[in-house]
């Protein structure tokens, strides 16, 4: 999963650097050019003989969505990979998380509101629940691993506040997993 992260964007290499490093959001045009990155993606990897076969397919359906508004094929749930699926949701926290030159970085609250909004049509809820549980784990000590502290910086998160809003979140996503937790 790490290495289809990493390579998942070698497919911007087709696409101008001017649309890449906009300072301002991107007209139609534009976009219809930096939409073909996914595809343009797929063919840079495929040929390669990568020890993990699934690597291409990633990158070539990371902007797939779950209700089939996606693209380059409109898939819907079942057809995307579960590998795409997870990189669409650590893309989608990493864009939310990081300063763009046409926007700021978003609060986790608000990162936590556009994946409540968004589960089930863009993202996979197995997938945001997991997430979900990886960030808890850090932010409870459960796990000595910092990975997301270290990405994000030490005051981005707020244990206190952050804790339950993953909790409340995940009470949601998996509402059976979240009563059986609780009365154990």
């Amino acid at each position: 999963m790490a290495i289809a992260c990493y390579l998942h964007y070698v497919c911007k290499l087709v696409v101008e650097r001017d649309i890449i490093n906009a300072p301002y959001w991107i007209d139609a045009k534009q976009s219809s050019e930096l939409n073909r990155h996914p595809a343009a993606g797929f063919e840079i990897l495929s040929p390669i003989h990568h020890p993990y076969a699934d690597i291409p397919l990633m990158a070539r359906y990371h902007h797939e969505r779950m209700d089939g508004g996606g693209y380059p094929d409109g898939l819907t749930d079942k057809q995307i990979p579960l590998g795409a699926k997870i990189v669409t949701v650590a893309d989608s926290f990493d864009a939310m998380t990081t300063d763009r030159p046409y926007k700021k970085r978003r609060t986790f609250d608000e990162v936590i509101v556009d994946l409540r909004s968004n589960t089930g049509s863009q993202f996979d809820p197995t997938v945001v629940a997991a997430f979900c549980r990886a960030l808890l784990k850090e932010l409870t000590g459960e796990t000595k691993e910092r990975k997301f502290l270290k990405m994000l910086g030490k005051t981005y998160l707020d244990a206190e506040k952050d804790i339950p809003l993953l909790n409340q979140l995940l009470a949601e996503l998996d509402p059976a997993r979240s009563a059986a937790a609780g009365t154990m």
